[in-house]
């Protein structure tokens, strides 16, 4: 009882350091896809959703999750701060799950607490409690799923298989990351068939949501756009739409040739396996998760976690993110970690364990300020300085009319809690006639910004207009962000 009670001190202590650590790093609002989700969010909330939508197809897809968020902005107001409550709250919950899992998995209490502890501190989980992005909810629900199925498996309970089905299911509205874990269960299955001459029905359970997710969605969209497929026809425009994020481009970026096997070596091996392993905001975890991965098959145990990591490395690593050609994901984004981030945790936390007190102890103070630091990394990585000055000038200047790119204009709208229509306006097309633009009004100008809408096939005006005309003054510069007036 006295160890137990010590336990549940010890566990206290980590969420709520865990809690700690995230407010205390909390970015909020990045001026990224964060932009596009609000967006779509606010426009659910409205009732009118993706009126004059502009950006990536796919986000229309991930309903769930924008449905969550404009309930989000039902109860706390349509602002910054409600989008980011389901993230961290889901973030929290992944603390837990972190313990359940691993205590599950490996049956000890020391190492699901060092899980924890790992978890509570990985800077990317972190930073990203506070972010509205999907990935991380999307994984949490995927990692949920995964723990009831093998609750199920190990107690021999259906009702934990229908719940992990429930879970997988659910994340599939979130994003598209099931696709690792629909392919591991069904080599897994194949597995099991073959060596044990056994159905697994936790499996079997598991795949029958996803299937029938998709057959469900795929009648809804026939209904709603004549397209049963309409999933993977957006996920193609969606490729289309943002081809310079997929390779070959992006390898082509960094070879300057334009040879398939060429960019497909650089690709896996100079892009993606760098990305995942010699990443210091990943604090070189994948390495040490592969090598516990190598004693767990040098000793045939643990095998099924051991699974887990390296079927999900090796997708990462290798799936195509097309089905007409072998085209591998860029995975230079540092949260296209998340799918891996659980079974590396526990890994990781298996072999911190193998230490005796000491060492372990030492390895621990040395990873929690790695982790401190890198944290302070993504703050200047996302530029939150200068985010955070520019939102308190917008929130702060409510009246004034801004002129900027759609995309810029779905923060602007969102940090001065979505004012009048009238009061921001876009710039688009080569012709944008520059007398819309009245003395005093302000245009907020990025030029990375306007350089990736471009790509993606929009045209702009010539904004060299601002800085060669004495009609127009700087009034504020915050990082790229540039804020200039009208004079007259």
């Amino acid at each position: 009882k006295k160890t137990a009670n010590k336990n549940i001190l010890y566990f206290t202590i980590i969420i709520l350091t865990g809690i700690i650590v995230r407010f205390y790093f909390q970015i909020g609002h990045v001026f990224s896809d964060d932009a596009y989700y609000s967006y779509l969010s606010y426009t659910l909330y409205k009732g009118d959703f993706a009126k004059d939508y502009l950006g990536y197809p796919v986000f229309l897809l991930r309903v769930t999750y924008l449905y969550i968020t404009a309930i989000s902005f039902k109860l706390f107001g349509a602002n910054e701060f409600a989008t980011v409550v389901f993230p961290f709250l889901i973030s929290i919950a992944n603390l837990f799950l972190t313990y359940k899992l691993a205590k599950l998995f490996l049956k000890s209490e020391a190492t699901a607490l060092t899980a924890t502890l790992l978890m509570a501190f990985f800077p990317t989980d972190v930073v990203f409690a506070s972010i509205n992005f999907a990935d991380a909810p999307n994984i949490f629900f995927i990692n949920l799923g995964i723990y009831f199925l093998y609750k199920s498996y190990l107690n021999q309970k259906l009702k934990y298989a229908v719940a992990g089905g429930l879970s997988l299911a659910f994340s599939m509205q979130i994003k598209e990351n099931i696709y690792y874990i629909f392919i591991l269960l069904i080599i897994l299955f194949f597995y099991l068939l073959l060596k044990q001459k056994r159905i697994n029905l936790q499996i079997v359970i598991a795949l029958a949501f996803i299937v029938l997710n998709i057959f469900i969605e795929g009648i809804i969209y026939l209904f709603l756009h004549n397209d049963f497929l309409y999933r993977f026809t957006i996920l193609n425009l969606n490729y289309q739409y943002s081809y310079y994020d997929f390779f070959p481009y992006t390898a082509q970026k960094l070879s300057g040739v334009k040879n398939y096997w060429r960019n497909l070596f650089d690709q896996i091996f100079l892009i993606n396996f760098r990305s995942v392993f010699l990443r210091r905001f990943y604090l070189f975890l994948p390495i040490v998760a592969s090598v516990q991965s190598y004693f767990n098959f040098k000793k045939k145990k643990n095998l099924l976690l051991t699974f887990w990591f390296v079927g999900t490395l090796m997708l990462m690593l290798l799936f195509t993110t097309s089905f007409t050609e072998y085209k591998p994901l860029d995975l230079k984004r540092s949260w296209y970690i998340f799918p891996l981030l659980m079974p590396m945790i526990i890994l990781t936390s298996q072999l911190i364990n193998r230490f005796g007190i000491k060492i372990k102890t030492l390895l621990l103070i040395v990873y929690i300020a790695g982790s401190l630091i890198m944290c302070r990394q993504y703050e200047i990585y996302f530029n939150k300085d200068n985010l955070s000055a520019l939102k308190s000038f917008l929130s702060n200047h409510q009246n004034e009319k801004i002129f900027t790119d759609h995309f810029t204009k779905y923060s602007v709208d969102l940090i001065r809690n979505y004012p009048n229509p009238e009061s921001s306006v876009r710039i688009s097309g080569k012709e944008f006639d520059w007398t819309k633009v009245k003395n005093g009004d302000w245009i907020l100008y990025n030029q990375k910004h306007i350089d990736e809408l471009k790509m993606q096939g929009y045209s702009f005006p010539d904004f060299d207009v601002l800085n060669n005309t004495k009609a127009f003054r700087l009034v504020k510069k915050y990082g790229d962000f540039k804020i200039f007036e009208k004079r007259f």
